[in-house]
């Protein structure tokens, strides 16, 4: 069964937590603070691989997390770093985010991402020894790992797809000139998922041939399987457009076939159109009567290549892998002719705080003040005067007044509740 649409949860590990403490042993007075960092939380990585062919997995395993670092301890001893995490996923797999933005294609074999950072260690007090603080009473939590939820959508990496009604010989053709083994009966619907194969050809010469669910009329209205799998032939260079002339009596009937596999395929996505075709007529051996060679012929003339095949006994098959080999190195040539002009990014500076105002209350939100609010220890004084010193210098107290702050408002950081006091902000509780 390929699975190609799944949504993931992925929780890289939070850092452990530094640790406060003072070197206390015998005869030695005023030891001095000695606790060690904690070690960072476990990342998430993505790892494309040729040996996996579907996104079933996560269907039983949506939740992808790494482990904690451990925290600190005293005689300056570090927590240990969290093992990181990898993930395989097929290649060309496509990761998306929540608000529908691409974040990764993953379209090489070993390509490897990081999908989620891994939260790094508090540091412990031994960290924060100056020359004027030589006992530091303050210690950081370990910082959350990212958590994000993706879409993982898998579009198989073919250099050629092969589309048609069903039962237009496509599985059959897929078997004969590949080591490829589709499932293959004389009744419509046979094929019930993608299908690949390597063609093999003299002097070393290859390509990968997909095999799609049949098309219908009215597919991309949602009639039959086939216009769900079209999404793995975006990004073939070529399509092979299989018609069967056993069910064909006349040119103008042959030429309505093509016209509406043709729309579905332009219905579905205006890629298909920039896709070149090569209309394979099927099934010749069972069309004796049919002037195959002048319809072939005609095709031409309107400017469609065309070849004639039978995949049962073999005829024509070498003409077109042939014909097949030469389009695409053409079209390979056209490409690398192609100049790649790099995309002009403008990279916007990072909005490091927000301050909103709702009512009587202000709330202050944005990455680093949550990164701020998890990492202090707020039980620990000498811990939250450090955060509002942060607070102070990232220019919190300057956005509040340009909001209209008063004396004595209440100011929400994440969800830790704070005052304005005589140009400050601080607890109620302090001294």
């Amino acid at each position: 069964m390929i699975v190609d649409e799944v949504t993931i949860n992925v929780e890289a590990g939070a850092g452990g937590d530094g640790c406060l403490s003072f070197r206390r042993e015998k005869f030695i007075p005023r030891g001095g603070p000695d606790g060690g960092n904690g070690g960072r939380g476990g990342s998430v990585f993505l790892e494309a691989r040729n040996d996996v062919n579907t996104l079933v997995d996560f269907i039983y395993h949506p939740l992808i997390r790494a482990r904690h670092g451990e925290h600190g301890k005293g005689k300056n001893m570090h927590g240990r770093e969290a093992v990181e995490v990898t993930v395989r996923v097929p290649v060309g797999t496509l990761v998306w985010d929540e608000n529908k933005e691409l974040v990764v294609d993953m379209n090489e074999d070993g390509k490897r991402f990081l999908i989620a950072k891994g939260g790094r260690g508090g540091r412990g007090n031994t960290t924060f020894k100056t020359s004027t603080q030589q006992t530091p009473r303050i210690a950081e939590k370990g910082e959350p790992g990212e958590k994000k939820i993706l879409r993982l959508e898998l579009k198989l990496l073919a250099d050629v797809g092969v589309v048609g009604f069903p039962n237009a010989g496509k599985s059959t053709l897929l078997s004969r000139v590949s080591k490829a083994h589709p499932k293959i009966a004389d009744y419509p619907f046979t094929t019930l998922e993608p299908q690949l194969g390597v063609v093999s050809l003299s002097e070393g010469r290859s390509f990968v041939l997909a095999d799609m669910p049949g098309l219908i009329e009215d597919a991309s209205k949602g009639k039959g399987l086939g216009i769900r799998f079209l999404r793995h032939l975006e990004r073939t260079k070529l399509l092979l457009h299989l018609v069967e002339l056993s069910s064909v009596g006349r040119f103008s009937e042959l030429g309505k076939k093509i016209n509406i596999i043709r729309r579905e395929l332009k219905l579905h996505s205006a890629k298909f159109l920039k896709i070149p075709q090569i209309i394979v007529l099927t099934k010749i051996d069972a069309a004796t009567s049919l002037p195959v060679v002048e319809w072939t012929e005609k095709l031409k003339r309107k400017g469609l290549p065309a070849q004639a095949i039978s995949a049962v006994s073999g005829e024509g098959l070498k003409n077109l892998m042939e014909e097949t080999w030469r389009t695409l190195a053409e079209i390979k040539k056209e490409a690398a002719k192609t100049k790649i002009i790099p995309e002009e990014k403008v990279y916007n500076a990072k909005v490091r705080f927000k301050v909103e105002k709702n009512g009587d209350l202000f709330l202050v939100t944005g990455p680093e003040i949550k990164k701020w609010v998890a990492m202090t220890n707020f039980s620990n004084d000498d811990a939250l005067e450090r955060f509002l010193r942060i607070l102070q210098r990232m220019g919190v107290i300057t956005a509040l007044k340009k909001k209209g702050i008063k004396e004595g408002a209440r100011v929400f950081c994440d969800d830790i509740e704070l005052f304005f006091e005589g140009e400050r902000l601080g607890t109620r509780n302090e001294n």
